[in-house]
Formats: C-alpha cells, structure tokens, sequence
C-alpha cells in the first residue's frame, strides 16, 4: 500500500458512489486515454466545488438580455449593475471584469439558451 507523500491525502470511496465514479471514468477514459483515475476523481471533486460556488453567487445574478454575440446580466452584488459577457469564436468574455472564468461567464455559460447557440455553431 502506497501512503500519501505530503501535501497529499488519501479518500476512501466505496459502494453506489464508487460504482459511478468508476463508470464515469471509463467514458471519460476512452476521450483521454493517457487519464488516471486519481487525476479524474481529483479534477471531478475540483469541478464540484467550482460548480457549488457558482450555485452560490448565481441566486445574485440574474439575465437581462441574450442576443448573438452578447449576454447581459444583472449583478445584485455589485449594486444591481449591468455586466456584460461577449462571446467570439465560441468563447466567452465578462468585459466587466475582463475575464474569462468569472462567475458571470460561469452563469452565462449555464443558460440553456447559450448552450443551444453554442451547440448550433459548433455543428456549422
């Protein structure tokens, strides 16, 4: 049995939740070949709790607006201002803030609206 080197520690996953994981694994496994299991289960856990902040700060956020090429969102956070996310090449900006991995471009890119749009340009 390996022990943790530091900085590391060692989870314990068993019953419904491993069968999952591990099913999970296997389709993303056949896309990335070259993917550990621990990479996966340490990049899964990470996205989980990206996905959790984001269901945090969105019940401040709220969509104003949707059209080709531009989200507008209203931040309560931030005095109710308007924040505005471009997207270009199917990728999208907060140009409030001027990033790419805001929380803003986080609730745009949960819109099932842009999801769609996203979707219909990929298959162009």
């Amino acid at each position: 049995m390996l022990l943790p080197q530091p900085g590391q520690k060692t989870v314990t996953v068993s019953g419904n939740a491993l069968t999952q994981l591990e099913a999970n694994y296997r389709v993303e496994k056949v896309k990335r070949p070259n993917l550990s299991f621990a990479t996966f289960i340490s990049e899964s856990a990470l996205i989980e709790l990206e996905r959790r902040k984001i269901l945090k700060e969105a019940r401040f956020i709220s969509l104003v607006s949707f059209g080709d090429d531009t989200v507008i969102l209203k931040d309560v956070r931030k005095d109710g201002r308007l924040i505005e996310v471009q997207i270009r090449n199917r990728k999208l900006k907060c140009i409030s803030e001027d990033k790419f991995d805001c929380i803003h471009v986080g609730f745009a890119l949960a819109l099932p609206e842009l999801r769609k749009q996203l979707t219909e340009k990929e298959s162009i």
